[in-house]
Order: structure tokens, then C-alpha cells, then sequence
């Protein structure tokens, strides 16, 4: 089969270690994982020529499905990344105002301006 056969072999390993969920404490190793099979992936992708066999079409047909539910896991992960992130900054910030409460700029809502004399 070829270079058809290692292109799936590799994306069937790339659904597998995409498997959900992903808990905090293994999300760098397991994206150092996905990104080895992304690029070893992307090499077996450069060597494709035609024509194709039917059992490498129904091959690629299957790849074609497993992508699409990689890059929605993969998706969700990315989503997971940014509410960390944006969790983070939040605790920093308001863990910076409780520390130095004078050093942030004060808040002008609702300053009253007396404009009698």
C-alpha cells in the first residue's frame, strides 16, 4: 500500500493521542506528542502521487473522517489552553491590585462634578 497506508497508520496514532479530555498536568507532553505526529505526518503528506488503489481510496476516506474529528478535539484543547490563559491573568491581575492597591489608577464612575459656585 505504500505511502497511503503510513498516512493513515500516522493519523490513526494522532486520533488516539488526541483522545479527550486532557488534564492540565499532561497537556505539554501530550502536545509535544501531537506535534511530532503532525510533522511526521506532514512528511508521509508530501510524498502522495496518484493514482490510488480502491483500498487506499477507502483509506483516504477514512482519513479524511478522523481529521475532522482531530481538529475538533483539537479545537476544544485550544479552547481549554485560552480559558487557562485568560484564568491566569485574572488571578495575576487581581492578585497585583490586592498586593499594591494604590499603585493601580483610580476609577472615575460616578465622580460628581459641582458645577455651582
Amino acid at each position: 500500500m505504500g505511502v497511503v497506508h503510513d498516512v493513515w497508520l500516522v493519523t490513526k496514532q494522532l486520533l488516539e493521542a488526541t483522545a479527550l479530555p486532557w488534564p492540565a498536568e499532561e497537556r505539554e507532553a501530550r502536545l509535544v506528542q501531537v506535534d511530532e505526529l503532525l510533522r511526521r505526518r506532514g512528511e508521509w503528506l508530501r510524498e502522495l502521487r496518484p493514482p490510488y488503489s480502491e483500498e487506499e481510496q477507502r483509506l483516504g476516506c477514512e482519513i479524511v473522517a478522523w481529521n475532522q474529528e482531530i481538529e475538533a478535539r483539537l479545537r476544544q484543547v485550544r479552547d481549554e489552553i485560552r480559558g487557562d490563559l485568560r484564568m491566569a491573568g485574572a488571578k495575576r491581575q487581581a492578585n497585583a491590585r490586592y498586593v499594591h492597591p494604590y499603585e493601580q489608577p483610580l476609577s472615575f464612575d460616578g465622580m460628581f462634578y459641582d458645577k455651582r459656585r
